[in-house]
């Protein structure tokens, strides 16, 4: 569930105002005060509060529920976005199940009691003239525990939009509010007001600003701290798994940074930074397990829309079930994977690299003096893979290529928040020679799964002629990639746009 909120302060003396008519034909209802006694878990050093995660273990009378709390973006900043996962149960062990999701923060380390917050809670619904909630105003005296003892306490006054509703109701309450002498709370969840300043401090691996004059190790600590933070913001939504794009951008990142790991080797310390790559080739094919599943799947959708009849469509959807009927057992894996000591202790690493990256002497020199260079070595290599294909090259050498390409594709990436509009050109023409030759790869590996699957013994008549319909589909497309490429690849590989490499 999607909680969409504001949180406003609220003096001792405030009272709610008048909100009928907030919205047309909108009344208000009040509703029962609850006591809530909240404990919230973290790791000693704030990791999950500092990303905008909260986790909880709540009481409301006899219900006892966990609650695990992600940041998602938001249509309207003013209002605070967050996934909200709830799991009955009793204090003590975290449920596995919110424990997981957390791992990518917490990983070695241990959650602990950070704060414990009893809330009486005044509640007032918002109706619209259907009687269909809009929102709901609570507000809420909070008291932060000490012990047996209270240590703060302040009122604060929420406003959650229902899931239907528009934010304009959000923003019409809040704007009553404030007239009323509530102050704009800044958003902030309760836990940041309990523990204080050390819940703003940035999270790991934060963002580095390059500065107007960087030095080439300042472009590495900036990609490495990057990619270790995409591979963690990605690791909720890879364990949920409801949208395959989770999955997909946790692996894109852990190649991201592997490439970037390669690409800087000069400017590092390899002792340190070439395990690194290993256990990120090992942790970009488990995600693949269940990636490519999702791809081929997509894939056979797509060839059938013009290599099948609509009438043909419940044999194909049989066809198609059959690549996900391994999927929640590589999903089971997966979820094995991202829970493993391996994988915690891989993060422990990245991000130990991404806070204090074991740099070289030639680091210190003038990024632009440097980092030109990293990219003209896999640049060359590139060149020389294509020059060597010959007339009618074979799938793999095809293959080959696309992968060469995409190395410099991210290495262009990385070093063009320095090098500038030069590098973003000569990269976005690489890209569109790997994402042609991709294409032209997913159809291999197309062909190949349904020339198996037609020769299983429990594949019917019908599914084989389809399965063969869909073979001539993927080759038509293979053919389309064979013939478009040299064009995209004559236009990338043109002199001027790698100019600025020595």
């Amino acid at each position: 569930m999607i909680e969409r909120e504001v949180k406003l302060s609220a003096w001792p003396g405030f009272r709610l105002p008048d909100l009928d008519g907030v919205a047309p034909g909108a009344r208000t209802r009040r509703r029962e005060t609850v006591d809530l006694d909240a404990t919230y878990l973290d790791t000693d050093d704030l990791r999950l509060g500092r990303r905008g995660i909260t986790l909880r273990h709540r009481r409301r009378g006899a219900r006892e529920t966990w609650t695990l709390k992600l940041p998602v973006s938001s249509t309207d900043p003013a209002v605070l976005a967050r996934s909200e996962i709830d799991v009955p149960g009793p204090p003590g062990d975290v449920p596995d199940e919110l424990a997981l999701l957390v791992a990518a923060d917490v990983r070695t380390a241990d959650l602990v009691k950070v704060a414990r917050l009893v809330t009486v809670r005044r509640r007032t619904l918002v109706l619209g003239a259907d009687d269909a909630p809009l929102a709901e105003i609570d507000d809420d005296e909070v008291s932060v525990m000490d012990g047996g003892r209270v240590a703060a306490r302040f009122r604060e006054v929420e406003v959650e939009v229902a899931e239907d509703a528009p934010d304009e109701v959000a923003r019409r309450v809040v704007d009553r509010l404030v007239r009323a002498g509530a102050e704009p709370g800044g958003n902030l969840p309760k836990l940041a007001r309990a523990v204080g300043p050390r819940f703003l401090q940035p999270p790991e691996a934060a963002p580095a600003d390059l500065g107007p004059e960087p030095l080439a190790g300042d472009v590495v600590v900036a990609a490495i701290r990057t990619g270790v933070t995409r591979l963690i913001e990605n690791h909720p939504a890879a364990v949920i798994g409801v949208d395959p794009e989770g999955v997909h951008q946790m692996r894109v990142a852990a190649r991201r940074l592997r490439s970037d790991l390669r690409t800087f080797r000069p400017l590092v310390d390899r002792e340190v930074t070439d395990p690194l790559r290993d256990d990120l080739r090992w942790l970009g094919e488990e995600l693949g397990a269940v990636r490519d599943p999702d791809v081929l799947g997509e894939q056979l959708r797509e060839v059938a829309a013009t290599a099948l009849e609509p009438s043909d469509a419940d044999v194909l959807d049989a066809v198609v079930d059959r690549v996900g009927s391994h999927r929640d057992e590589a999903v089971a894996e997966l979820h094995q994977t991202l829970g493993s000591d391996r994988y915690r202790r891989l993060l422990d690493r990245l991000v130990a690299v991404a806070d204090d990256v074991p740099l070289r002497k030639a680091a210190r020199e003038d990024a632009l003096d440097v980092v030109p260079a990293l990219v003209a070595k896999p640049w060359r290599a590139l060149v020389a893979r294509v020059e060597g294909l010959g007339d009618d090259p074979a799938d793999a050498a095809l293959h080959e290529v696309r992968k060469a390409a995409k190395q410099v594709r991210y290495a262009t990436e990385a070093v063009a928040p320095v090098v500038g509009r030069r590098a973003r050109k000569a990269g976005k023409g690489v890209k569109q020679v790997q994402e042609v030759l991709g294409d032209h790869h997913d159809t291999v590996v197309a062909e190949e799964w349904l020339r198996t699957a037609a020769a299983s013994p429990d594949t019917t008549a019908a599914e084989a002629l389809v399965m063969g319909l869909l073979v001539g589909g993927e080759r038509a497309r293979r053919a389309a990639c064979r013939g478009a490429w040299e064009a995209r690849w004559e236009k990338a590989s043109a002199a001027d746009r790698w100019s600025w490499l020595p």
